[in-house]
C-alpha cells in the first residue's frame, strides 16, 4: 500500500479483496454453490409441486409397494380402516396415522415463549388451517410421507419403508399426550411397538422404540443378515415456492447432518455427500455410490437431523447408540440421514428397546432449552430426557460466527421489544454498532481527511519521481511520517469488523423474526425487496427489480467520492468497480442485509461530512531539511511549476 498513489490504491484493493473474502466466503464456505437444484419426491395427496417427470421416484406408493412384492405380500388397507389422531401442545399441531404408525403433519403454531412474549410465526394470511374445527396460525413442517420413525430392512426400498404401508393398531392418552402404535413385522416373526410421547409445553418429545421375538427361537431384524436402517425425519419444510424456481440459495437452505465420533458433518439435501476428492481419489469402480454407510469406531452416533432455513428436526439415541449413519447420494434425495444399526439377533421371547429424544422447532438456541425444569436433564438426573446430547446446538448449522450471531438477535429482540417492528430495530442496531465503533469509525475518518489534505503533495511526488519508482515510495512514506498518517489506519476498522459483518449476515438472513416481517415497502425483511418482476426477457429470463440495492450502491458511491483521494484513472476505475460488484452479491440478499449495509453507508458519509468540516487535523511541524507540506501546496498552484522542476533537472 505504500507506492505511487499507494495510499488510495491499498485502500481500494483492500476493499475489493474484503469484499469479495466476505461475501464469497459466505456463499461458498457457509452457503457453498450446489449442482443442479434437487427434483422434489413428494407424496400424490399434498399440495406441493408433483411432477413426475422430474422426481426420483414416481409415486411413493408404487415405489413401496414394488419394494414390498418382493418380500412379502401385504394386503390392502381400507380407507375407513385407517386411525387418525390429533394433538395439540403449546407450540405444535401433531396428526397422526395408523397406516405407517408415522406423523403425517407436523405444525409450528403462534404461541407465547416462557418470558411471556409473544412468538408470531404465522404472520401471513397463508398460514391459517383448520386444525380439529379450529382455526389456527401454524406453519407445516413436514413434507412428502411426513416423519416415518419405521426401520427399513432393505436399504433398495429407501427411502420408504415397507412399514408405511402396514396398518398399525393404535391407541391414543389424550392425559399423558401418548400415541402407540403396534403390528407385527412383515414376515410376522416379530412385532414392532411405536411410542410417541408429546409434553405440553415442550419443543421436545420421547420416542420409543421396541422389537420383541414372537418366535420360539432365534431370527434376525434384518432377512439378509445385515444392517437394519431407521429413519425419523425426511427433509424439513416449509418449501413456499415451486422446485423450478430454486437458486443455489434457496437450495443451500434445505440440509442434513450428523454428529458422529465428535465431529459435525453437513451436507445440502439433494445432493451427494461424496466431496471432490472422494471421486478423484477414491476408487468407485464396481461400488453402489448410491449410498454410504459411515460408521463410527469410538463415540458412534450422537444425533442425526434435517433442517431448513429456519427450523431443524433433530433425533438422538438416548441409549443404544446406532453404529453408523447412511447417507442416499442419489440425485435429488430427500432422504435425510438415516441411523445404521448392525445386525440385531433377538432369542426367543427377547426384545429390545430403544429410546430417543427428538426436537422439532426453530434454528434458536432459545428453542432448545426446557421450559419445564423438572425435563431439563442439566438440572434433574431423573429427567425422561436424561442422556441428551450436549452438542445440539451444532446442528443450528449457522457457522463459527454463532455466538455474535445470537447475540445481534438478542439484541433485536430486546429492541422489538421497545419499537415492535424488525425494520426500525434493525435500522437502531445499525446506529448502536456505530456508537459501539465510534473510536474506530473516527479514526478512519480522520486518516480519509488527512489523505484527503495530503492528495495535492502525494500528486506533486509522483508527477516529481515518475521516472523512479524507489525514490517515489521513499519520498512518500518520508510524508507520510511527517505528517503522522498511516494509510493502514483506514483499512484496520474494517478488518477488525469482519467476523462482525458474516454474523450479522447470518442473524439478518436466518432469523425466524424477520420471516415475514414488513417495514415500508418492504413486504418481507427475509426476501429482497422486490417491486416488480419483468416478463421473461431473452437469454436471462425473469428480472427482479429491487430497490434497496440500488439505494445501497448509490451511498456507496457518495461515500467513495468522499474518500477517495488518487488521482490515478486505474485507481478511479476500480473505485467505479467496487459498487457494481456489491451490487451483484446484495442483489439477492435478504433486505434486512441490505438495509443494515445501506444505513451504514449513511452513517459513514455523515460521519465523514462532520469530520471534514469541524474536526482539526493535527499539523506535524516540517523537519529543516525538507519543503513543509503547506509551500509543498504554493507550490503547486504556482504557474509553470512543472516547467521549473524539469529545468533544474
Amino acid at each position: 500500500m505504500q507506492n505511487d498513489s499507494t495510499n488510495r490504491q491499498g485502500r481500494l484493493f483492500l476493499a475489493l479483496f474484503l469484499s469479495l473474502a466476505v461475501w464469497m466466503g459466505i456463499n461458498y464456505i457457509f452457503f457453498p454453490p450446489q449442482p443442479p437444484k434437487p427434483k422434489a419426491v413428494d407424496e400424490v395427496s399434498k399440495t406441493e409441486n408433483t411432477d413426475t417427470n422430474k422426481t426420483t421416484t414416481a409415486d411413493p406408493k408404487a415405489e413401496i409397494k414394488k419394494a414390498t412384492t418382493e418380500s412379502t405380500k401385504l394386503n390392502p388397507v381400507k380407507t375407513e380402516d385407517v386411525k387418525t389422531f390429533s394433538l395439540k401442545t403449546d407450540s405444535f399441531l401433531v396428526r397422526f396415522s395408523s397406516l405407517g404408525g408415522r406423523i403425517t403433519e407436523y405444525y409450528i403454531k403462534d404461541h407465547k415463549e416462557p418470558d411471556g412474549s409473544e412468538f408470531v410465526i404465522a404472520k401471513d394470511p397463508k398460514f391459517q388451517i383448520d386444525f380439529d374445527g379450529q382455526t389456527e396460525k401454524a406453519v407445516e413442517l413436514t413434507r412428502g410421507q411426513g416423519f416415518d420413525f419405521n426401520i427399513i430392512e432393505d436399504k433398495d426400498t429407501i427411502p420408504f419403508s415397507a412399514y408405511n404401508l402396514v396398518n398399525f393398531s393404535s391407541s391414543y392418552n389424550a392425559d399423558t399426550k401418548t400415541v402407540i402404535f403396534e403390528a407385527p413385522s412383515l414376515d410376522g416373526k416379530f412385532t414392532i411397538q411405536k411410542r410417541f410421547q408429546f409434553f405440553p409445553s415442550e419443543n421436545y418429545f420421547k420416542f420409543h422404540l421396541t422389537l420383541k421375538n414372537r418366535t420360539g427361537e432365534t431370527i434376525h431384524i434384518s432377512p439378509t443378515k445385515s444392517d437394519v436402517y431407521f429413519r425419523s425425519f425426511s427433509s424439513l419444510g416449509p418449501i413456499l415456492k415451486k422446485k423450478e424456481d430454486f437458486n443455489d440459495r434457496d437450495n443451500a437452505h434445505y440440509f442434513r447432518y450428523y454428529y458422529l465420533d465428535g465431529s459435525f458433518k453437513d451436507h445440502v439435501d439433494g445432493t451427494s455427500s461424496q466431496g471432490f476428492f472422494d471421486n478423484l481419489f477414491g476408487s468407485n469402480e464396481g461400488k453402489d455410490t448410491r449410498y454410504e454407510i459411515k460408521k463410527g469406531s469410538n463415540d458412534k452416533v450422537d444425533f442425526v437431523g434435517t433442517g431448513s432455513r429456519y427450523f431443524i428436526g433433530v433425533i438422538d439415541p438416548l441409549d443404544d447408540k446406532p453404529a453408523g449413519v447412511l447417507l442416499d447420494n442419489r440425485k435429488g434425495n430427500e432422504t435425510g440421514v438415516l441411523l445404521v444399526y448392525d445386525n440385531w439377533k433377538l432369542g426367543p421371547g427377547e426384545e429390545i428397546k430403544l429410546d430417543y429424544a427428538a426436537y422439532v422447532g426453530v434454528r434458536e438456541l432459545d428453542g432448545t432449552a426446557f421450559r419445564d425444569s423438572k425435563l431439563d436433564p442439566k438440572i434433574n438426573n431423573d429427567s425422561v430426557f436424561a442422556g441428551l446430547s450436549e452438542s445440539l446446538d451444532k446442528s443450528f448449522n449457522q457457522g463459527i460466527t454463532t455466538p455474535l450471531r445470537n447475540g445481534i438477535v438478542w439484541i433485536l429482540k430486546k429492541i422489538y421489544l421497545v419499537i415492535p417492528n424488525y425494520g426500525w430495530a434493525i435500522v437502531i442496531f445499525a446506529i448502536l454498532f456505530k456508537l459501539a465503533f465510534y473510536p474506530l469509525n473516527k479514526k478512519q475518518a480522520e486518516s480519509m481527511k488527512k489523505m484527503q489534505e495530503l492528495s495535492p503533495q502525494i500528486k506533486l511526488i509522483n508527477e516529481k519521481y515518475a521516472d523512479d519508482p524507489k525514490l517515489k515510495q521513499e519520498k512518500t512514506i518520508e510524508l507520510y511520517k511527517k505528517n503522522g498518517t498511516n494509510p493502514m489506519a483506514g483499512c484496520l476498522p474494517m478488518l477488525i469488523q469482519i467476523p462482525i459483518f458474516i454474523a450479522l449476515y447470518t442473524a439478518f438472513s436466518d432469523t425466524v423474526d424477520l420471516w415475514n416481517s414488513p417495514f415500508l415497502w418492504i413486504k418481507d425483511l427475509s426476501e429482497p425487496d422486490t417491486v416488480f418482476t419483468t416478463p421473461k426477457l431473452a437469454f436471462i429470463g425473469t428480472l427482479a427489480i429491487n430497490i434497496l440495492p440500488l439505494i445501497m450502491v448509490a451511498t456507496q458511491v457518495v461515500q467513495s467520492k468522499m474518500t477517495t483521494v488518487s488521482t490515478d484513472p486505474n485507481q478511479k476505475m476500480m473505485m467505479y468497480m467496487m459498487p457494481v460488484i456489491m451490487l451483484y452479491f446484495f442483489w439477492s440478499m435478504p433486505a434486512g442485509v441490505t438495509m443494515y449495509w445501506t444505513m451504514q453507508n449513511i452513517l459513514s458519509i455523515a460521519q465523514q461530512v462532520y469530520t471534514n468540516k469541524f474536526v482539526k487535523s493535527e499539523d506535524k511541524k516540517p523537519t529543516p531539511s525538507g519543503p513543509t507540506p503547506a509551500n509543498n501546496a504554493q507550490a503547486m498552484a504556482r504557474p509553470g511549476f512543472r516547467n521549473q522542476n524539469k529545468k533544474k533537472k
